[in-house]
């Protein structure tokens, strides 16, 4: 055989293997990794077995979007009402913690999944949606509160940064409670910030401040993921910590000299 027909041979079988289809996998790329449960930053929808047992796991928020007569007729225990219809929807979700797990419903799944996008679109990082809503939750022999929904507020907690001002200079030692009075982890603080108000009376100040009745001193004081719970001393913001806390651990905190 001639080295020119060799050559040609050659040539033929590279032309053959740059034209043929490539294999599924040089097509999509790298192998993906084994599926996970949850992709942060990604909605999943689950059964009422499985958000129930995962709300639990993760000491997850349960939030409830649906409007204040659906939720007054029955829901979910601890459930934290937020009203996809409330014109200040998305202003309330950028008030909750976004690296909390959180677990939506409504009555069928629509609307807590147009919930869930949202959040999504705000940068919560796990986010679950009830399928079926709670609708499949009590077919499924599920636990409802039937209790009356909490209030919207009244905006006795409404505090101005300049009042606020006041009492860091009057005040050595001040701990706020920055809250919203319809998250449920707030409501839940609310008497162990009373409790502590009694027991450091006449050595701490202790305010709970409702952070949409006060916008311009949550805004001032960049709160977000109510409740947080904010020590001053001398006048100047010394700890800060947001989310559910033990009693002793802001005792703590309050008692540091």
């Amino acid at each position: 055989m001639s080295h020119s027909f060799k050559f040609l041979v050659a040539l033929a079988v590279l032309a053959a293997a740059g034209c043929s289809k490539p294999s599924q996998a040089a097509a999509e790329g790298p192998a993906a990794p084994a599926a996970q449960a949850r992709q942060p930053g990604k909605l999943t929808t689950v059964d009422p077995q499985t958000f129930q047992k995962l709300a639990v796991q993760k000491a997850g928020l349960v939030l409830d979007v649906r409007t204040p007569g659906e939720i007054a007729r029955g829901h979910l225990p601890d459930a934290t009402p937020l009203d996809i219809n409330d014109a200040r929807f998305a202003q309330r979700l950028a008030l909750l913690p976004k690296d909390k797990a959180v677990f939506v419903y409504c009555a069928s799944g629509h609307r807590s999944a147009a919930a869930a996008d949202a959040m999504i679109q705000q940068g919560f990082s796990e986010v679950y949606n009830l399928d079926g809503g709670i609708g499949a939750w009590a077919s499924a022999g599920l636990p409802i509160d039937r209790s009356a929904a909490p209030p919207a507020g009244d905006g006795v907690n409404a505090l101005t940064p300049e009042a606020l001002d006041a009492v860091l200079k009057s005040e050595k030692r001040v701990l706020v409670n920055y809250h919203t009075p319809w998250c449920t982890p707030c409501r839940k603080m609310a008497p162990v910030m009373d409790a502590l108000a009694t027991a450091w009376q006449g050595k701490a100040k202790l305010l709970q401040v409702d952070v949409e009745q006060s916008e311009a001193l949550a805004q001032r004081e960049k709160i977000q993921g109510v409740p947080v719970f904010v020590l001053y001393v001398d006048g100047k913001e010394r700890w800060r910590k947001s989310g559910e806390l033990a009693k002793d651990v802001l005792e703590t905190e309050l008692a540091r000299p």
